[in-house]
Parts: C-alpha cells; structure tokens; sequence
C-alpha cells in the first residue's frame, strides 16, 4: 500500500530530527537508534506468540470489557517495553510514538478492523501542561495516517481531573476514572472508533473511555494498547505500582 503524503511529511520529520538529533536506544543506550535491534528481541510480541500457537496470550481475559468490541495488545508489559514506555511518558522521548504506531499497523491490519477514525485516550488538562504533550496521542496521530483513517483527537475529552492510576488497585482504578470521560457525539456517533493508548494493565481507564462512546452512540470501539498482559500472566501489585 502506498503511503500518503502527510505520512512521509510526518515520518520524514521524525527522520530529520534523529539526523539532527541521534537519538540513543531507549532500552540500552545504544547511539544511534530510537530502540536497537538487541533490544527489540527481547521484547514479547503478540503476533509471534500467536504464532507459537499459543492462542491465551491473545485474550487477556481480565480485560474483556463490556463496551469493547475488541482489545489487542502489540507486545506484553515488561523489560524493554516498560523501558520505551516510561521513555515516551516520563523522559519527553517523544520519537518513539511514531516507533509504535509503526509496530501497530500490521497488527490492526491483521484484525480486518473496520475503522473509521483513531481516538487517544485523552489525559486530564492538568497532566497535559505538566508534561507538555499527551503520550497516546503521538502514537494515535501517526497511526491514524498509516492507516489513512480520520484521526479525532476531540473525539473523547477528560471531564475530570482524575489522581494519577500509579499505585491504586483495579477496584480502585476502576473508581478513580468511573464517569471522567465524555465522547463527543456529533464525531463519533455511527462511527467505527478505535482507542488507542500505551498501556492497559488493567482496563480501567480504555473501559470508562469505551463507555462514554457507546453512550454517544459510537457503532464499534475496538481498544489498541502497545502494552499489556495477556491471560496467563497475571497483573501484580508490582505492575500497578509501575504503570
């Protein structure tokens, strides 16, 4: 499939800033790459998992959200892929969003998803002056030009400002965003809407996102994280302290 005008404007960007900027790999430290080929080996994808045949690890039964027409994960929540993601969130390591998005077109592809625009999940005001910029953004943007879908980053917006997730438990996850989301039904309504987040431990928040598109009348909302764990590894009171 070729690709789009305002994907090679997007990705060439990015291409200038790592000539003009090299970047260091964010797993070891390597110069010269956004994440090294050593690195990225290490990391547990999905799709070569499903190949082993090893079909649990696709249905991470903890997640399996009412609202959800369907949720994937590109690779499982540890090592290196904890690394990337505190990167991107934490370190202003933005390059590696578009790293992402490129990770997850062929997993979309291979969904036979029907599409019609990407929605981040959005964070609360407060976070994004704190940081500058939304982390599920740079990842949906570019993906959505990849896959040459409306991207509708007001699609859904955060109605309140919620504590940060890091620490609590699901229960109390769960409470913490319940109702903190509001879709906007004049873009979403009849729409194929796909979520798009860094990393879901244990659904709370792409759950209270997905309800508050089906309220607004949103046809399907499929859920897409880089991250995740699958059904038979469990999520731990360590990973809930992490993420």
């Amino acid at each position: 499939m070729s690709k789009s005008v305002n994907e090679i404007l997007y990705t060439g960007f990015w291409k200038i800033l790592d000539w003009v900027y090299p970047p260091v790999c964010a797993g070891c430290g390597e110069p010269g790459y956004r994440l090294c080929q050593s690195c990225k080996n290490e990391i547990r994808f999905f799709s070569d998992i499903e190949k082993g045949g090893n079909e649990s690890f696709l249905v991470p039964s903890h997640i399996q959200l009412s609202n959800c027409t369907d949720v994937r994960f590109v690779a499982v929540y540890e090592g290196v892929i904890r690394e990337c993601i505190h990167a991107l969130k934490y370190e202003n390591n933005q390059a590696l969003g578009e790293m992402f998005s490129e990770w997850m077109v062929d997993l979309v592809r291979n969904t036979q998803w029907q599409i019609d625009m990407v929605i981040p999940v959005p964070l609360s005001s407060q976070r994004v002056q704190q940081r500058g910029y939304n982390q599920s953004a740079l990842i949906a943007k570019p993906l959505a030009l990849k896959l040459e879908v409306t991207y509708a980053p007001f699609g859904v917006r955060r109605i309140r400002n919620t504590p940060s997730q890091v620490g609590l438990s699901a229960q109390e996850r769960r409470i913490n965003v319940a109702g903190a989301f509001l879709a906007n039904p004049k873009v979403v309504e009849g729409k194929h809407v796909m979520l798009v987040d860094d990393v879901s431990t244990t659904g709370a928040t792409i759950g209270a996102c997905a309800a508050a598109l089906k309220v607004a009348k949103a046809t399907d909302v499929y859920c897409l994280t880089v991250a995740g764990f699958p059904q038979n590894i469990p999520v731990t009171e360590g990973a809930l302290n992490q993420v």
